[in-house]
């Protein structure tokens, strides 16, 4: 049976806000092209590192995913401008008792190689990390020493800035890879949501890939995974805000870590959703978070979950005035989802989406929805109730009487 048809009813219950949240995320995560080039990427990394002639030949133990490509929400670049990221940690056989800028430089001088190698002039040593470019996109690595007394993957990472002496050498505890495993096991999985997200992902990127070039390699359909939870969605389109939000208002400003935002997601994991209720109550979650730390006159303080002693705000805030403008941003952010969900004209949803998401993925979302619904109303199916230039927010349990059932397989099956 096609599973769309078995999960219909619950299909047809989606409001146009969010069919359109999730045209959105579709647009905002990686296509198959950039997946499958950061993949590439990633496995070349870790056979070079561990290359003849590298300082840590033989001493690679293990090399791993961490952020956003372990728990699947890493989204795209914003404009022309920006980059995607992926993160990797290198775990090496070296004496926990290391120095901090031993670590980092030797790790650095792994990947940069000898002038004119393939990476001598795309690295870039960072505090806690080597950054490699490429075209569109960065990866960090970062040298990890495991602690096997603790807890799976448990490690000590390092931070050291050679070019300011009174930025002391420190020795970190770790757990990006706990984190994820702790995020992933909260997530809540609906079946529905998931067929109905990895359809519309799926008809997107064939859509991609018709325009490409015929000598275009193909990407297989299955990747990415693409049956996702409908708190990795909220994720990666927070993710996408915050983006949006401090490129056109606070450049310059640190932004609020990816890891913090994956753990107050998966806090408040809990409760069956709609997909707009869903992002509205994680965001009211991080403001509510904030706004107690933030009366007290307080920083934020949090932690691993799988490490107590892995501060994951130990960069971010930093002072009041980082938090203060995260606070003020997430309650403009919160205002604009329920005005969404209350319902606008066509025209002032596109440009709340646009200002939200940005201009692209959220002009192309309004797009083809309302193409889908024009078409549909055609035999009288659709929702989309023409001269009227509004879309109204139509819920499970309130819809209008003007509003006809939508079809079980229109738009998202056969």
């Amino acid at each position: 049976m096609n599973q769309l048809v078995r999960f219909g009813d619950q299909i047809a219950r989606f409001s146009p806000v969010d069919i359109l949240l999730a045209d959105v995320a579709v647009r905002v995560q990686l296509t198959p092209t950039e997946y499958m080039t950061a993949v590439r990427h990633y496995e070349v990394m870790g056979e070079w590192i561990d290359r003849p002639g590298s300082p840590l030949r033989g001493r690679v133990e293990n090399f791993y995913p961490q952020g956003g490509f372990s728990t699947g929400s890493t989204v795209s670049s914003h404009d022309d401008r920006s980059e995607f990221d992926l993160d990797a940690m290198a775990q090496v056989d070296w004496d926990r008792n290391i120095d901090p800028e031993t670590a980092l430089s030797t790790l650095h001088e792994a990947i940069a190689g000898d002038p004119g190698s393939r990476y001598h002039d795309k690295s870039e040593r960072k505090t806690r990390c080597t950054q490699i470019q490429y075209d569109g996109m960065h990866l960090d690595v970062t040298p990890s020493i495991l602690l096997p007394e603790h807890r799976a993957k448990t490690s000590f990472i390092f931070h050291s800035k050679p070019s300011d002496p009174s930025v002391r050498k420190e020795t970190l505890f770790a757990n990006p890879y706990g984190l994820a495993d702790w995020f992933n096991g909260r997530t809540i999985a609906d079946e529905a949501f998931g067929q109905f997200f990895e359809r519309k992902s799926l008809d997107y990127d064939r859509a991609l890939l018709s325009e490409m070039k015929a000598d275009t390699s193909p990407v297989p359909p299955q990747l990415p995974a693409y049956r996702k939870s409908p708190q990795v969605v909220c994720l990666q389109l927070i993710k996408r805000w915050r983006n949006i939000a401090y490129a056109r208002r606070h450049k310059g400003m640190r932004l609020p870590p990816s890891v913090l935002l994956t753990y107050y997601v998966g806090l408040h994991t809990g409760g069956t959703r709609s997909l707009t209720d869903e992002l509205i109550h994680h965001v009211d979650r991080i403001i509510e978070t904030i706004g107690a730390a933030e009366a007290c006159g307080l920083l934020i303080e949090e932690y691993n979950p799988r490490c107590d002693q892995d501060e994951l705000t130990d960069r971010w805030p930093g002072d009041r005035r980082n938090q203060q403008v995260f606070l003020g941003e997430l309650m403009d952010f919160a205002a604009d989802l329920r005005k969404l969900k209350t319902g606008m004209p066509i025209a002032e949803m596109r440009k709340t989406l646009e200002r939200l998401f940005g201009e692209k993925p959220a002009g192309d979302a309004i797009a083809a929805f309302t193409k889908q619904y024009a078409d549909d109303n055609e035999t009288g199916k659709g929702l989309y109730i023409p001269g009227k230039g509004a879309i109204p927010a139509l819920g499970a349990l309130a819809a209008p009487s003007y509003a006809r059932p939508m079809p079980k397989t229109t738009p998202f099956g056969d």
